[in-house]
């Protein structure tokens, strides 16, 4: 990937994208194949035991997956089936880092996994995800 090109998907998400930026979501790395996306935990991404929602949980793996994609392919995609699984609880507070990777790239399909983690490096929950 060029320098330009990373740069143009780091600006295009981190400022354009109105679902990204409602949940504080934001893209920190990629490279080919690969993307990073955090979030500042807040009391909108909890839910009412205190832990991180499985909403924000799924956004992160699914955007982490989509925008590792995104740096092979360069053009839009759809997820047609993704799993997440709770490895351990997730902090109330702090940061969560979600990582994404693709694994194979067919004609259509693409098959991607994550991860996310606390700002400690604790596991919190393992990924996978496949798009057109």
């Amino acid at each position: 990937m060029t320098q330009e090109l990373k740069e143009r998907i780091m600006h295009f998400d981190n400022n354009s994208d109105p679902f990204m930026r409602y949940n504080h979501v934001q893209l920190t790395n990629i490279d080919d194949g690969f993307a990073q996306v955090e979030v500042p935990l807040s009391e909108i991404h909890l839910n009412c035991w205190g832990s991180p929602h499985g909403g924000i949980l799924f956004t992160l793996s699914d955007v982490a997956c989509g925008m590792a994609i995104l740096t092979t392919r360069m053009e839009a995609c759809v997820t047609v089936s993704g799993t997440i699984d709770c490895v351990n609880a997730g902090p109330a507070s702090g940061k969560l880092i979600a990582t994404g990777r693709v694994q194979k790239a067919g004609g259509k399909l693409v098959f991607c996994d994550s991860e996310i983690r606390d700002e400690t490096g604790k596991l919190i929950t393992t990924g996978h995800t496949v798009m057109y």
